[in-house]
C-alpha cells in the first residue's frame, strides 16, 4: 500500500454516467434498511484489516452475504475497486471504486422481492500520508439512485489508520448530502467511526486470524442520533484471499434495532490494466 512512499495527493473524484464506496448513509422506505447498514462493510473493515487503497496495478473485489435476524432481509453488498499502477494523481495513488448491492432480498407486502441494488456509490479515495505505522486517505463519493429515491448524495470521507505490534486503530470520518432531500433520504448525514483490530500471532496458523470491533455513531437531519456496534474475526487464506464473519448490532442508542450477520470475501484479482 505505496509503502516507504510520503507523497501529498489531491482527491481524485470518478465520474460515471449512470453516476461507492458504500460509505455514504443511504435511507430508503423504511427507518432500517439493509442496504444502507451493508454499504458499511467495506470502509469498516478498512479501519484495522485491509490496506487503505487497493495494491497499485491490481483490481480488488469485497462481496458479503448478510442476513438481518430482526426484518428477515438478505443482502449481497459488493465493492468493486481499481487502482492503476503508476505514480500520477490517477495511476498509483487513488483507488477508484463502486458499491451497490449485488442481490437484494426482502419482505414486502405480504411476498418478498429479489432485487438488484437500488444505490450505486461511486469513490475515489487518494492515499494523502504514507508512512510504515501511520497512514492517511480521503476521498469524495457519489451515491445515485436507480429506484426508490430522486436526485443523488454528495459527500467525502477521511481515513485513518495506525499499525504497529500487530495491532491496528482506525479512524473514519465521512459526510454526505442530498440532492434532493426526503423524509427518508435526508439533508445531511455525518458519522464517525472508530475500530480495533489484533493479529493473533506474526506467523503460523494464528497469524492468519484477526479479532476486530468497531463503533458507529451517526446523526442524521430529521433522524434521531443512533450507535451501531460490530465485532468480527478475518481469517486470511491466501495473501489475496480473506473471509471475514462479523455481527452487527445498529441502534444501540436511537434508531430502530437491527441484529444482522455477516459473511464477507476480499479477492485481490491481480493486474488491472
Amino acid at each position: 500500500m505505496l509503502r516507504g512512499q510520503r507523497v501529498v495527493v489531491a482527491a481524485g473524484l470518478l465520474v460515471l454516467p449512470a453516476a461507492q464506496h458504500a460509505r455514504a448513509a443511504l435511507f430508503h422506505r423504511n427507518r432500517v434498511s439493509p442496504s444502507r447498514h451493508a454499504s458499511g462493510v467495506s470502509l469498516r473493515k478498512r479501519l484495522h484489516v485491509n490496506d487503505l487503497v487497493a495494491e497499485p496495478g491490481t483490481v480488488e473485489l469485497d462481496w458479503g452475504a448478510l442476513y438481518s435476524r430482526t426484518t428477515g432481509a438478505f443482502t449481497a453488498p459488493a465493492a468493486l475497486k481499481f487502482t492503476p499502477a503508476g505514480n500520477s494523481l490517477f495511476r498509483g495513488r487513488t483507488e477508484h471504486s463502486v458499491a451497490f448491492d449485488s442481490v437484494a432480498n426482502a419482505a414486502g407486502a405480504g411476498a418478498r422481492s429479489t432485487r438488484f441494488s437500488d444505490h450505486l456509490t461511486f469513490a475515489a479515495t487518494s492515499v494523502l500520508f504514507d508512512t510504515p505505522h501511520f497512514d492517511i486517505a480521503v476521498g469524495p463519493q457519489v451515491t445515485a439512485f436507480p429506484r426508490n429515491e430522486s436526485g443523488a448524495r454528495l459527500g467525502a470521507a477521511a481515513i485513518a489508520r495506525f499499525d504497529g505490534g500487530g495491532n491496528s486503530v482506525g479512524a473514519a470520518l465521512g459526510w454526505t448530502a442530498a440532492t434532493s432531500a426526503s423524509d427518508t433520504n435526508p439533508a445531511g448525514v455525518w458519522d464517525f467511526g472508530a475500530g480495533y483490530g489484533q493479529r493473533l500471532a506474526p506467523s503460523g496458523v494464528l497469524g492468519r486470524f484477526t479479532p476486530h470491533v468497531n463503533a458507529v455513531p451517526e446523526r442524521s437531519t430529521g433522524f434521531e442520533r443512533t450507535l451501531a456496534a460490530f465485532g468480527g474475526v478475518e481469517y486470511k487464506i491466501t495473501e489475496q484471499v480473506a473471509i471475514d464473519a462479523s455481527g452487527q448490532r445498529y441502534g444501540l442508542t436511537g434508531g430502530t434495532p437491527d441484529r444482522q450477520f455477516l459473511l464477507g470475501l476480499t479477492i485481490n484479482l491481480g493486474t488491472g490494466r
